[in-house]
């Protein structure tokens, strides 16, 4: 009987202490030239729709940064619930960031996109844009674009600002903590908070990079053009530091430098537009409270002007209809048309 019941609770610790078992993840028929497959789990069958519907146009539209990149040969697009479930879909001796929303491994050309993680709820598709950008840019330069070219080439396609990031990017700013270059290229730190700065930092120096003209001219307005060669000379072998010279005329040591300084002054004066944002803001409100109090002081008279017309109209003594005396001709008088006045009794 001990024995029995030994058994029974071990079989019990088993089963409350064995971990959940894997999703289960179902797959969309083929349509088209069948380069996208998307697998989704159960529940998420119009998602799944959408981003099949969806996911040849982004990366053609993001193909247009890739000058003589096919793409990528073919796409899995996975979609789970909650970002836990990350790990379990993760191709095999893969993982996943503990805080993503989202994994691409452009190697095998697999992505998935939770719609949550935890609580917070997400955009599936603008995520399924950033790591469609990470299989494309993968297919096109291969293993030779650092980590935060990845990160930030994903993000502008993606068109992740946030506030958040804008406000991170402003403390760098300000309390110098931008991380070196060497930093940032060497690697991502691996915890949540360092590395939403690193991507924030990524996002915006590579965004800096696109709008760049072939030289160091603010003038010179580069239409993408400069970043799309710079992305095409890492993909024809160049090193990244011959890639960025050839296109921009500067090492990429010396952009960085550039794109730093350009920070500073964008958010240096940042306080200063936004305190004359503020006094107009303030401005037009005071306009608008004065025009308010004026219009309602005009509603109070013409209110006031009304009840005093009509206490004088009730006050108003109105004289009596006259009434000839008996015998009277009330037209006595010299007009033949008006009555006589009224006669005086002694």
């Amino acid at each position: 009987m001990k024995a029995l019941l030994l058994a029974l609770v071990a079989a019990l610790v088993v089963t409350f202490a064995s971990p959940a078992s894997a999703v289960t993840l179902q797959e969309l028929p083929p349509h088209g030239d069948g380069r996208v497959s998307v697998r989704f789990e159960r529940g998420l069958d119009s998602l799944a729709e959408q981003a099949d519907a969806e996911a040849e146009r982004m990366l053609a539209e993001i193909g247009a940064d890739l000058i003589g990149s096919e793409g990528p040969k073919h796409v899995v697009v996975q979609l789970v619930k909650d970002a836990s479930s990350l790990v379990d879909v993760a191709p095999a001796g893969r993982g996943a960031p503990a805080y993503a929303i989202g994994v691409a491994y452009p190697d095998l050309g697999v992505l998935t996109v939770a719609t949550k993680r935890g609580a917070q709820q997400v955009d599936p598709i603008s995520t399924l844009r950033h790591e469609l950008g990470h299989l494309a840019l993968g297919a096109a330069v291969g293993d030779r674009a650092p980590r935060w070219l990845h990160e930030g080439f994903a993000a502008q396609h993606a068109h992740e600002w946030t506030w958040d990031r804008t406000e991170l990017l402003a403390g760098m700013a300000w309390f110098g903590g931008v991380m070196p270059y060497d930093e940032l290229d060497h690697d991502f730190p691996g915890e949540e908070a360092p590395a939403t700065r690193a991507y924030a930092e990524s996002e915006d120096f590579v965004g800096f990079l696109s709008r760049r003209g072939r030289w160091d001219d603010g003038e010179d307005e580069g239409d993408r053009w400069p970043f799309r060669h710079f992305l095409a000379n890492l993909a024809h072998g160049q090193t990244i530091d011959d890639a960025a010279r050839q296109a921009y005329g500067k090492g990429i040591h010396g952009l960085f430098d550039e794109w730093q300084d350009q920070l500073g002054k964008r958010y240096m004066w940042a306080p200063v537009g936004l305190l004359g944002l503020a006094i107009w803001v303030l401005c037009a409100m005071l306009l608008a409270f004065a025009w308010w109090r004026r219009r309602r002081s005009n509603r109070r008279r013409l209110a006031q002007w009304e009840r005093e017309e009509r206490a004088m109209d009730a006050t108003r003594v109105i004289a009596p209809p006259y009434v000839p005396w008996p015998g009277e001709d009330p037209f006595d008088g010299d007009d033949d048309d008006e009555p006589a006045g009224p006669r005086l009794m002694n």
